[in-house]
């Protein structure tokens, strides 16, 4: 397919991680004297990222994994081949190959990645293998939460339940109203996906109802319920309405949840990712 394509969130997702690749190149061709020394050189290391990101070539699953995987199979001691790992594994979890998926995420290291970790979940998860989806879930789940704790402007408590950890997290206002107010995460403690209420301005759907002569405020917020594969907008707070009254809803309705997650075996033999998992774990705006 020639000309410019308009990138899905898909194509993103390895965009991304090959800008973080290039970045590992970079640092690591600066403060290595040995960086001359590997199989590789620097320009093929160049090239492969160059491919993953040609304008001129549909960047689909089955692309991008060839170039990544002709990439790590040629150079396999450049300092890139984890993020190069990282990257052919989610393209195999695209195409639903749970076996090349989960072989690629096993070599990739530690991944900072939320979507890629969530690839691997899923993966692990198809091929059956639930304690190692689970651990890597309460690892991200963990990580997520320290990260909160020390950003000086977040607030967030967490609550045992019988059947997993709810987390109520107070963010810092979002200057262009695109980040939540708060959120409530659900953690079950053996196995399922995480599941969020959220409180949010999404002024975009304000601005729509006004146009249309809607009857709303500028101070609405909007409820979501934001599972793996489902979000579904349940309610609307006025302006008279705090986030601190909704908690206790939040918590009773995650409760329930939290008696029945979603994804607690296995009912594919294909990875299906959580669709938008910065949702299930929001961050700072």
């Amino acid at each position: 397919m020639g000309g410019k394509l308009r990138l899905s969130h898909r194509v993103k997702r390895y965009i991304g991680a090959a800008i973080a690749a290039g970045v590992t190149t970079f640092i690591a061709f600066s403060i290595s004297p040995k960086a001359e020394a590997q199989t590789c050189s620097l320009g093929d290391a160049m090239a492969w990222q160059v491919a993953l990101n040609d304008p001129d070539i549909e960047q689909t699953p089955d692309y991008i994994r060839d170039v990544t995987e002709a990439f790590i199979s040629a150079c396999p001691d450049r300092p890139e081949i984890l993020q190069a790992h990282q990257i052919a594994g989610v393209a195999a979890a695209d195409m639903r190959d749970t076996k090349a998926a989960i072989h690629h995420f096993r070599n990739a290291g530690p991944m900072r990645d939320l979507t890629a970790n969530f690839y691997a979940m899923a993966s692990f998860l198809a091929a059956g293998e639930t304690r190692d989806t689970w651990r890597l879930r309460d690892t991200i789940v963990e990580r997520w939460r320290s990260r909160l704790e020390r950003h000086p402007q977040i607030v967030i408590d967490s609550e045992a339940t019988r059947h997993g950890m709810i987390y109520a997290v107070n963010f810092p206002k979002d200057s262009n109203g695109s980040g939540p107010h708060a959120a409530w995460v659900a953690v079950p403690y053996d196995g399922g996906w995480p599941a969020t209420l959220s409180v949010s301005d999404r002024g975009f759907i304000v601005s729509l109802r006004k146009t249309r002569g809607g009857e709303t405020q500028a101070q609405d917020r909007y409820i979501d319920f934001n599972r793996c594969h489902h979000r579904r907008a349940i309610g609307r707070l006025d302006a008279s309405v705090s986030s601190v009254d909704f908690d206790a809803t939040a918590r009773a309705s995650l409760t329930a949840y939290l008696a029945d997650p979603d994804g607690a075996s296995a009912n594919s033999v294909e990875p299906k990712p959580c669709f938008m998992p910065t949702r299930l774990l929001p961050s700072a705006p």
